[in-house]
């Protein structure tokens, strides 16, 4: 195999949301991008690490020596854990805040991949054999990173989760100022064309609020369920500034969460905000990662949301870019609405776009 092929393949979170991870093989150095898990009716999914070895790439797990770890939520890094089980000598890298509250998602299983993790900064550059790689603000969540990697004269943008907007808790995607050659982007609403993001009044956001707002009004207490605990310190705020005067009551998990971020000066707690002990009886919230208690007579709201770019500045984005080539990976088919329309077909018709589009499927690998 000639040293400057690059091959890519996703080993989960193609065109899923669910067990983000991509291998990327620049020449002689093997990467992972991402190591998540997902979830499926309760059932717990992990990215095909086996399809590896079925490949002419790889004969064993340690010839991947580095791992770039985007961000924090369970999607995207929970099964580190189980891949350095099967290598226990790659390097992974990831951002302080990634660090921080990954410590609190993965719980006792972090305490075993902590030697592995290097610690970098938005701007560093680090030096590898035949490579150079430096780390981007992504937005989204507190330390999220764009990893971009220089090859052989070329340069490859990963972007992970990132937003172009900002949230309550960390500012928009600032984009390297360089050329981007290949892009390797998180594109959740590539394919949802209706999408639009939290300052429309369809959002899930908007919905969460306003659901919230009437219950209390009704005088009824709202418990709602976060499945990353990271979200619900953005639902926090969010209640805080949108509904002020209402009483939350957070459980252990998150509270963990919101003690890091106030640790690194990130301020999220007000007066009316609690830990969870005891259920009053005042009309409140309730956040917590568990399910709600049987017959509890609370209103139940699902905090699932999203913090990514809608498909008006998904487009935008790779417009801006316009790279030559785009694989588009975490970017699942509308479910709602069928029309057929994709970032693809948007940018097909820029005469000055110059981007051919990949949606690659999982465990399929190709030569980028």
């Amino acid at each position: 195999m000639r040293s400057g092929k690059i091959i890519f393949m996703p080993l989960g979170g193609a065109q899923e949301v669910g067990a983000s991870c991509y291998f990327l093989k620049l020449g002689e150095n093997n990467l992972l991008l991402d190591c998540g898990c997902g979830s499926t009716h309760g059932i717990r999914f992990a990215p095909k690490f086996n399809a590896l070895l079925q490949t002419p790439y790889l004969q064993d797990f340690h010839q991947v020596s580095q791992i770039f770890l985007s961000h924090a939520h369970l999607d995207h890094a929970a099964a580190l854990p189980d891949f350095l089980e099967l290598n226990e000598r790659a390097a992974v890298y990831m951002t302080d805040l990634t660090r921080e509250i990954l410590s609190v998602q993965l719980e006792e299983r972090f305490d075993k991949i902590e030697k592995n993790i290097s610690s970098v900064a938005f701007l560093q550059k680090i030096p590898l054999p035949n490579l150079r790689i430096s780390f981007h603000q992504a937005g989204h969540i507190p330390g999220a990173m764009m990893t971009l990697i220089n090859f052989r004269g070329k340069n490859i943008l990963y972007t992970g989760d990132y937003s172009t907007f900002p949230t309550q808790l960390v500012g928009a995607a600032l984009l390297p100022e360089v050329k981007i050659d290949i892009l390797i982007l998180c594109g959740l609403h590539a394919r949802h064309p209706n999408y639009r993001r939290f300052g429309d009044s369809d959002s899930a956001l908007k919905k969460i609020l306003r659901k919230i707002y009437y219950a209390l009004r009704r005088g009824k207490s709202v418990y709602c369920q976060v499945t990353q605990i990271s979200k619900g310190v953005e639902l926090i705020t969010l209640i805080n500034k949108f509904l002020p005067q209402a009483e939350i009551f957070i459980d252990e998990r998150v509270m963990k969460i919101v003690h890091r971020f106030e640790n690194l000066h990130i301020p999220i707690m007000r007066e009316q905000n609690h830990p969870l002990s005891a259920f009053p009886r005042a009309p409140c919230v309730f956040l917590s990662t568990k399910p709600p208690p049987p017959r509890s007579g609370m209103e139940i709201l699902n905090g699932d949301f999203s913090l990514h770019d809608d498909f008006a500045a998904t487009v935008e984005f790779v417009r801006r870019l316009n790279p030559k080539t785009c694989v588009v990976v975490h970017s699942p088919p509308d479910k709602f609405f069928h029309t057929g329309t994709t970032l693809e077909q948007v940018l097909i018709n820029d005469p000055d776009s110059r981007t051919s589009f990949i949606f690659p499927n999982t465990c399929v690998p190709f030569e980028l």
